[in-house]
């Protein structure tokens, strides 16, 4: 557009205005995994006591933390879940520049990876992903009982890193999991337990 030129209704998008820092990333979650969050926290602040974190394109974490601002009053009928935002801060990086343009982290409608994290890191039970396993109704571990018997377990995975899994929920403190030779393992089946070094995570 040059100046002059007349504005219509048929004109179209003139410019589009996009804020740099702070910025917004907009995220659907399940509408169970919202519910299960806000009963979690909810002696904590509820969501206020989560915060975001962005993995970027490139795999790498960003060094910013967003915090949830904004939480859609209405469900996605046809996903199931509802939408929310954080807002991050988006500062210039350093002396770089492209055209004159001091460059930031982040730009307005790229694709980046969330985590919600607690506010106020808390123990958890870990054990090795190796111990993880899944069907169609989900992840369980087999839990080895007082008769050295081999009981099927569904737990709740929380934060998962390359070599353990935070159970969320199923496993108590003390209970012992099979996690080798696991893909012998058979619901209510004897098993011949050995001791492991036990693993404290934190979600």
């Amino acid at each position: 557009m040059t100046i002059g030129n007349v504005v219509t209704p048929t004109s179209g998008t003139l410019t589009t205005v996009v804020s740099q820092d702070p910025m917004y990333v907009t995220f659907p979650v399940p509408t169970r995994r919202a519910i299960e969050l806000r009963e979690e926290y909810s002696e904590k602040g509820g969501f206020d006591a989560l915060k975001i974190r962005v993995r970027l394109p490139d795999g790498r974490i960003y060094g910013e933390t967003a915090k949830l601002d904004f939480v859609n009053n209405a469900i996605a009928q046809d996903t199931d879940t509802l939408l929310v935002r954080g807002v991050i801060p988006n500062p210039i990086l350093g002396s770089e520049t492209a055209g004159g343009v001091k460059l930031r982290e982040l730009t307005a409608d790229e694709f980046v990876t969330i985590f919600l994290e607690s506010v106020e890191p808390r123990q958890v039970i870990a054990v090795p992903r190796a111990a993880i396993l899944a069907d169609q109704q989900g992840s369980y571990v087999y839990v080895v009982d007082d008769h050295n018997i081999a009981r099927q377990r569904r737990v709740r995975l929380g934060q998962l890193t390359p070599d353990t899994a935070g159970i969320v929920d199923g496993l108590k403190e003390g209970e012992k999991v099979v996690i080798e030779g696991i893909q012998r393992a058979r619901p209510n089946t004897p098993v011949t337990p050995a001791p492991a070094a036990s693993i404290v995570g934190r979600n």
